[in-house]
Formats: structure tokens, sequence, C-alpha cells
């Protein structure tokens, strides 16, 4: 799928594909406290007026505002919200969040994200079947909230494999953003920020569904039914008999002649009485017509044996309603006379860990923040500089656990191109196989058959000191009937490599030192560039869809030329350079990118790889020499993985 990053309120009206409001401070943290709260029903509103117009009807909802209203409010803020009532509704009014919303909802989904589900939010973006663009908030905001851009960027980036949420915390420290927030904030500014930047802290992906008439939306967990919508709509007050019952909400200036504030409690009483009416007289009407329809497809099914389960599910059906309405009017009765009460017991702590990046975000911009905030920061140890190398630095895993612990799930990066999902396309995909003959590209074609596509192999020979692998290449290929290419490049001065020149000694290093090693003279210069290229090229002649590569940046020597920053940026080359790239969009998948050898021998396993025809070694030989680089992460992953490698029998 192609991930975008929105620069205009322009490209943001057109949109149709999935589109992600990202509100980082603010709208989207709220609206993620408010669902993890428990929250069923959260309602949007872009209109401080229309707002106004529905709180004076709907004196159960409990308000969250970024601008002025009328009615009884708090702040549009994260950490209220993470203290409100779990079971009463609530309504959402944020300033910029909302108008972006409002500005996609020409959109097929829309979500609410940020830092606070930054990994739920990724997890479900690349479930889509759809290209993502993602709006920074600040679009649509008077200011130049820096985070939402920096947040935006780095989905995009996590998405595609390259780097961390972590890292863009890092670069908004270098900016004045944090420090303005808490001296020109609200009270709870820090607090506030708090939650904003725990990363994934509110792992929760909120979905907009809009009104039919746009006056309103509602905010609802991705997956989940918007409650609101199905059960009832937002319904004006108890009308006189010769005004229709579903009536337009009132304009605001009705509301201000009877401030929320001043209404005197038997008022007050009879607008939640009212409420409370419209609420089961609504949910009534929707049970009266579900049950309808089900005694009707009841009595069609009475000859199926199946019909005695169908009746008792029927049973469960209503039984779960009973229960649920009994247990809200009882709220609702309750709360009659009196505010609905907070339940402290639901109240979950949202402190930081010791080693959370945000602590040196705080540390930096403390001194500049006011009292209260200055005594509620805890202190903490920074987090632990990275030392390791720049290739290195990419393969960096986040603070939440992202490698894939099953074979099932191989967590496979998508680099550039058009969306991703081959199940939900019509059109048979075709890719083309970068493939060695070696462990890590036989498991890469594999996993590409498994998932359906049309492969085409293609190895190059360029000189290496043994043809080992390029047999192997040739077996495995014919073995499965996979069209092969081989490709013969005669490059003189690829003899600096150790992996060319016979003459050079293959590194024998430590297991345990082969990170720290750096580039090895086995590193053959340039070499996934000329093998993507030369992909692209017979990707481009032939109308395939796809690259498909086998670089690993967890197990491996440190090649510049296998890390997830070289292949994204190679990929958005082929994208720009390519016919297919500049008219349809191409992929360039990585299955092999976020997963440790060990997990690669796993995936192997399940995929029915043939180990005794695959070769790794870097020397030639009829077996594998057991101490080049290749040999000991190779024996490693077996070993771990409890699989017996049959190469070696």
């Amino acid at each position: 799928m192609n991930v975008l990053i929105a620069r205009s309120k322009e490209e943001c009206s057109s949109w149709t594909d999935v589109a992600v409001v990202i509100d980082v401070l603010r709208g989207a943290t709220t609206a993620c406290a408010l669902l993890e709260r428990g929250k069923r029903d959260v309602l949007l509103f872009n209109a401080a007026q229309q707002a106004d117009a529905f709180l004076a009807h709907h004196a159960d909802f409990e308000a969250f505002s970024d601008e002025p209203l009328s009615s009884a409010h708090a702040d549009n803020s994260p950490y209220l919200a993470s203290k409100s009532a779990a079971r009463q509704p609530g309504l959402l009014l944020a300033s910029a969040g909302c108008k972006a919303a409002w500005n996609v909802r020409r959109a097929g989904v829309v979500l609410l994200g940020g830092f606070c589900n930054f990994y739920a939010l990724a997890e479900t973006l690349t479930s889509q079947p759809k290209d993502v663009l993602l709006i920074p908030a600040a679009l649509f905001g008077p200011g130049n909230e820096e985070e939402d851009l920096l947040c935006a960027e780095a989905l995009k980036d996590f998405i595609q494999g390259v780097g961390t949420p972590e890292r863009a915390l890092g670069e908004f420290g270098n900016t004045m953003r944090l420090k303005e927030f808490h001296a020109n904030g609200p009270k709870t500014a820090d607090k506030d920020s708090r939650l904003a930047f725990k990363i994934n802290g509110l792992p929760v992906v909120p979905q907009v569904t809009f009104a039919e008439d746009g006056a309103f939306a509602v905010c609802h967990p991705y997956g989940s039914p918007a409650h609101w919508l199905e059960v009832t709509k937002p319904a004006a007050p108890q009308a006189p008999a010769a005004e229709p019952a579903e009536a337009p909400v009132q304009p605001a200036a009705v509301q201000e002649e009877t401030p929320a504030q001043e209404t005197a409690p038997v008022q007050e009483a009879a607008v939640k009485t009212s409420s409370l009416k419209s609420l089961f007289g609504g949910l009534a009407k929707s049970v009266k017509e579900e049950a309808l329809s089900l005694k009707e497809k009841a009595a069609e099914a009475a000859a199926d044996p199946k019909a005695a389960e169908a009746k008792s599910k029927l049973k469960g059906f209503f039984s779960d309603i009973v229960r649920s309405v009994k247990e809200e009017k009882k709220e609702l009765e309750e709360s009659l006379f009196q505010g609905a009460p907070r339940q402290p017991s639901e109240e979950r702590s949202y402190t930081l860990n010791s080693d959370d990046p945000f602590d040196a975000l705080m540390k930096q911009s403390s001194a500049q923040a006011d009292a209260p905030a200055q005594e509620a920061v805890s202190p903490a140890k920074p987090a632990a500089p990275q030392q390791e190398t720049p290739a290195r630095e990419e393969a960096v895993q986040p603070a939440e656990p992202q490698a894939v612990e099953s074979v099932t799930l191989p967590g496979e990066v998508t680099f550039s191109g058009k969306a991703a999902g081959f199940a939900e396309t019509k059109k048979k995909k075709k890719a083309i196989v970068l493939f060695s003959g070696g462990l890590d590209s036989t498991t890469c074609l594999y996993w590409a058959l498994e998932h359906g596509y049309e492969c085409e192999a293609l190895t190059v020979s360029y000189g290496q000191r043994h043809d080992r692998e390029v047999l192997a290449a040739q077996m495995i290929a014919r073995n499965l009937g996979v069209k092969h290419h081989l490709i013969t490049l005669n490059l003189p001065w690829l003899v600096s490599s150790s992996l060319v020149d016979k003459n050079q000694q293959i590194p024998d290093v430590a297991l345990e030192d082969i990170p720290k090693e750096g580039i090895p003279s086995t590193y053959v210069p340039g070499r996934n560039l000329m093998f993507l290229s030369i992909a692209g090229s017979l990707l481009d002649s032939i109308g395939a869809d796809a690259i498909i590569a086998g670089p690993n940046a967890i197990d491996f020597s440190g090649y510049p030329d296998c890390t997830p920053a070289f292949f994204k940026a190679a990929a958005d080359a082929l994208n720009r350079g390519t016919k297919m790239g500049v008219t349809e969009g191409i992929e360039v998948l990585a299955p092999l990118m976020r997963l440790s050898k060990t997990q690669i021998v796993q995936l192997a396993a399940k995929l029915k790889v043939p180990f005794e025809l695959t070769w790794s070694c870097y020397a030639g030989g009829k077996k594998p020499c057991g101490h080049c680089d290749s040999c000991k992460l190779r024996a490693k992953g077996f070993e771990e993985a409890g699989v017996r490698d049959t190469s070696l029998d």
C-alpha cells in the first residue's frame, strides 16, 4: 500500500481511501482516552453552536471541548478524559482535529491516532488493502503543532520498516513546542503530554462514522459498530404533538435563553427524564424490529434441523438485551436527580515506565513548565543512548515488542508501492523473486508462492568464488516449476570483496562478535543495488507487480545494503523510475526484514523448504565450511529453532 502524508487541505477533501487524522497533544489522544475509559458513545462535533444545541437537550452527556461552550463542559484534555465516568456518554469538540476529520469525510475509513496508539494504529493500517493518507491536524489549526507532522512521518516510516517512534520523540525534543505547550497550555498540560507521548499507552484505534446529515459523527473503536447511530439518533427535546418526533436539533439561539448552568433542578430532571424516555423508546423500537425479523427467519427455517440451535441463539440474544437494558436503566435512574457518579474503581494508572523516552523530553522542558507541572514529573533515568553503527541503528526494535513471535505471522515489510494484501485483489499478482539459492531467498520464494504470487526467480552470478549457490537456485526453481532467469555480470572491480577474490581469506569471527565487526571484507560493493535495478528492469518488461527479496536487519553481517533505510530508498527510486512504478505503483517486499534467523528457520520449516537443497556458505566445497558468518548465523538459527539442518547430512 502507499502511505502518504497530506501537505494541503485540498488533498484531504478529495481523498477516498483510508484517512488518519493525527492530533497528538489533544483531540486524537482525548478520543483514545475516552474509548479506553470504556465509553460506548462518544460523539464528535465540528462547531460549538451544534455542540451547544445538542447538549441543551442531552444533559447526560459529558462534554470535552477546546472551544468555549455555553453548556457545562471540561477542557479537551486527555488526562481529564482518562478520569471520566466510564458509563456516561461523551461529547468531544477538538477544533483542529474535528475540522480535519470533517474535511476528509469522503474517505472510506477515517481513523484517529497519535503516539498514544502508535503500534495499534500501525497494525490496523497494515491490514488495510487501500492506500492511506496521514493528516496532521496542524493543517487545520492556528499554530505550528510540529508533533503532528513528526508523528505522521514516524508512522509512515515504521509501516515501511524504517525507524521507530522513539526516534521521532528525539527529534521533537529538539524543538520548543513542548516547552511552549507547558508554558501557555492548560493546567493539565504536563499530564496531557505524558499521556500523548507514552507510546501505545492507549492502544485503541478510534474510527469516525458520520451521521447522514453531517451534523455530528460517532467515535467508536475500529471494527465495532457505531452504537449511537444504530440504537438511536440525536433527537430534539420532546416536542409538541404537532411536531415530528425526529425534528432537527434546534439552533443554539434557543439554548441561550436557558443556559445549562442556570437550569433549575426540576427542569434538569425533566430534561434527563426526556432523555431517558428517548433512549429506551428508540431501544425498544430497535429490539421489536430485530425480534420480528428473527421470528420470521425462525418460521422459515422451522423444517431445518438447525432450527433448535437458531431458537436457542434467539433466546440468548434477547436475554443479553434485557440484562443490558436493566443495567442501563438502573444507572440512569440513580443519576436522574444528581450527576452521574464517577467510578474510581475503573480508573487506570498511566504512570510512565522508568525507561519511557518521554522522560528525556520532560527533563528538557521541565525548567520552563509551571510549578505544578514540575512537581508532576517523576524522576527517571534517561533513555540509553544508541551506540551501534548507522547500519545497525535501522534494526533497533521499538520499546513495544514488534518481533514476530510465530511463524504464522511473518511480519513482512512492504516498501512503497500500491495497495497491499493479495487476498483483497481480483488480479493475480506477479512477482520477481531475487533468488540466490540460500536459506533466506528460498524461504522468500516459498513465502511468495504461499501468498498466491505468480513468481519468476532471478539469480545474478557476479563472479563469486563458487557456483554452489547458483546450482542450488537452478535445482530449486526447476523442482518448483518456477521460471528462472540467470544473469551474469562481469565487473572486474568486484574483486575487492573476499566473496569474489579467491586470494583473500574469508573472515572467521566469533558468533557474538559478528554484529561488532562492522562492514566485513565479504561485502560486495553495490550488490543489492544492482540486483534491485536488474529486477526492476525485468519487472517492467513483463508487467509484474512486486519485487521480493530476503534482506534481514536482525541477524546479519552488517552490510549497508541490507538495511530498511536502503530498501526504502531503492523502492522509492523504482517507483519513480519505472513504467510500472509511475503508472500503477510497485511493491518491494522484504518478508524477513524484521525476523531473527531463528524465526526465519521456523518460517521455512512451516513452508516445507527443502533445507538440503539450499546453500548459504561463503566458501565452496561439498559441505558448508562452518566458519564464515553465514554458516555461523545459519547454525545458530537452526539450533535455537530446534530444527535439523538437512544440508549437513
